[in-house]
């Protein structure tokens, strides 16, 4: 069972999850001429010397979660219900981890009154969600074709 459809979605999701990691989720210009740049770990002022404004060690822990899941799950497909349940947990956790994107990327520009430009990263998780709703359909299908097959024995 591990070359079914839900071990790609599963393998997709751990690989988008790495780029917020690696891309910036949203850049922040300050009229005079100064940009920080969102990263999950926290806000990274550009320029000259690049320098670690905040961190945000939450939303890193979240997002290392949201890459390990189902990176596990996708070895779980001897245990279908728990691979179920990892992939509604990880939409759950991809949505809150988007939600507490926008929380922070709002928080800072109000405190530091900048503009916001958002990446193609911030619906990353989002992505991820869809993926993972996909994965839990697959493995529902699978469940539902083995206790079809226990029915005509």
């Amino acid at each position: 069972m591990i070359q079914r459809i839900q071990s790609v979605y599963l393998f997709l999701v751990t690989v988008i999850m790495i780029l917020p990691l690696c891309v910036p989720i949203a850049r922040m210009i300050v009229p005079d001429a100064s940009t920080y740049e969102f990263y999950s770990y926290g806000v990274v002022q550009t320029g000259e010397q690049a320098e670690v404004q905040a961190y945000y060690w939450g939303l890193f822990c979240l997002n290392g979660i949201a890459i390990v899941m189902p990176f596990a799950a996708i070895f779980l497909y001897k245990r279908r219900l728990l691979q179920m349940r990892l992939s509604l947990i990880e939409i759950f956790l991809c949505l809150g981890i988007t939600a507490l994107m926008w929380y922070h990327i709002n928080y800072f520009s109000k405190e530091m009154e900048i503009d916001v430009l958002y990446r193609f990263s911030f619906i990353l998780p989002v992505v991820c969600s869809i993926l993972s709703y996909l994965a839990t359909r697959g493995i529902i299908k699978d469940i539902n074709l083995l206790k079809s097959y226990d029915r005509i024995r």
